[in-house]
């Protein structure tokens, strides 16, 4: 035996002992097979990406449209390795939220705890992508340009000790570009570090986008076209774009409103809420946060009836007007017209995909939930086809159609010339092409024809 083939077979015996200790390692932290307990890296040019709060039996989701599942911080460590197994069983990413500290001093130890518990949170769990939450960050009402350096340098610090050679990061930002003052330097610096920017539904109620301190929709049409328009206009191409559509919405206790008589229509009501104190920013921690399910099942009527609901033409989306004792509320949702609409718009703009907002909010009630999980909305984002297993149906129903007139057509020309043949024989008359008989000796090149 060479030297040659001994330093081969000591190689090969060397790596199979260390990987079935890596196996066994894996298999020791690992809920369910070790195969996927790993990144895996899924690609798909559009995706339809779920937020999950694990409040809810994650057997329930539509799972065969999902590409990527994103744990928020409140989930657990165990829970969230099992969202992670069930991910990469489906064939779909696997992320978990880290929010930002607003930090900016980069030898602050808070700081520093901080990037060392992420980046070992992200080997943990073999999570695919780190989906940090930059809002509190930059979704400051003002700020001057010193503030944009400080949170430039902050960034640049995290990209240079977040190393990690599998899980990417993605950017969970404010529904438009942060830019202070024409300085969009921020802008154009995570669009060259971050894999994906997330809108988040949270970030369109702000104090600089609503001084009135008015009831409104969570998600404004108006709005998200703007923030989408401003993102591409800076620079952000649309496959980095996924829209956050939230699957909640809000309930609102009006201090005070106003109502606008609508002849032939249905009457606009203005309802007013809490300021802060001294302030000129709105007090938003008072409203009530509502998932889908709870406004479903606490307003079945409103929710499912055109009429008794109300749908606003500009901001695209449902509110219902409530009393709850002496005591007026509104409350904002996206219903089946207003999801449709963002869906639709996300599409027609070719943006990477949406963001649910979260999944949990549809499972969390024993409720019909069928409308919201429904294929045509989500496959419209992986196919591109809105009536898929429509098309699919009538395109069988015409080829069945068309085979079954072929047939027939065969069929009735074969017993057609049969009886056509059997009357012959029985008239005694020579069938077509049928050759002479006394005229044994005509052929083709006769010369005297």
């Amino acid at each position: 035996m060479n030297i040659t083939r001994i330093i081969f077979l000591t190689i090969h015996l060397g790596l199979g002992v260390l990987s079935e200790y890596i196996v066994k390692d894996i298999a020791k932290e690992c809920p369910c097979d070790p195969v996927y307990c790993r990144t895996h890296k899924y690609y798909y040019n559009r995706e339809v990406v779920v937020v999950a709060e694990g409040k809810s039996d994650q057997s329930a989701w539509h799972w065969h449209d999902i590409t990527m599942v994103i744990t928020t911080e409140e989930v657990g460590k165990e829970e969230a390795k099992k969202l992670m197994c069930t991910a990469h069983q489906n064939h779909a990413n696997f992320a978990f939220i880290r929010e930002v500290p607003t930090i900016t001093n980069t030898s602050d130890p808070v700081l520093l705890d901080w990037l060392e518990e992420t980046v070992k949170k992200e080997k943990e769990l073999y999570a695919d992508y780190v989906a940090l939450d930059l809002l509190k960050l930059l979704g400051q009402c003002k700020a001057d340009s010193s503030h944009v350096q400080e949170v430039l340098a902050l960034l640049k610090f995290m990209v240079e000790k977040f190393t990690s050679p599998s899980a990417e990061l993605v950017c969970i930002v404010p529904y438009k570009p942060p830019c202070y003052d024409g300085d969009c330097s921020l802008t154009q610096y995570m669009a060259e570090h971050c894999a994906a920017f997330i809108t988040s539904p949270e970030s369109f109620i702000t104090c600089d986008t609503n001084p009135k301190c008015i009831a409104k929709a969570t998600m404004p049409m108006t709005s998200l076209v703007f923030g989408v328009e401003e993102f591409i206009d800076h620079g952000i191409t649309p496959d980095k774009l996924l829209i956050g559509i939230p699957w909640h919405g809000y309930d609102y206790t009006c201090v005070n409103y106003t109502t606008d008589v609508k002849t032939g229509g249905k009457n606009q009501m203005t309802c007013y809420f809490d300021e802060r104190n001294n302030t000129e920013s709105c007090n938003t921690s008072l409203r009530e946060k509502m998932s889908l399910a709870e406004i479903k099942n606490s307003y079945p009527d409103q929710y499912k009836n055109a009429k008794s609901h109300h749908y606003h033409p500009i901001y695209r989306s449902d509110y219902i007007n409530v009393k709850k004792g002496e005591q007026q509320h509104q409350i904002w949702y996206e219903g089946h017209d207003s999801l449709l609409d963002k869906y639709m718009y996300v599409r027609s703009m070719n943006l990477r995909g949406m963001v649910i907002w979260t999944a949990d909010d549809l499972s969390t009630k024993s409720t019909d939930d069928a409308a919201e999980w429904n294929w045509i909305l989500h496959n419209l984002f992986s196919t591109g086809d809105i009536e898929h297993h429509s098309l699919d149906m009538a395109g069988t129903i015409a080829g069945i159609s068309v085979g079954c007139f072929v047939l027939g057509t065969l069929l009735g020309f074969a017993f057609g010339c049969a009886v056509m043949r059997r009357r012959m024989q029985r008239k005694g008359l020579r069938l077509p092409f049928h050759r002479d008989e006394e005229e044994t000796d005509f052929h083709d090149d006769d010369n005297t024809l």
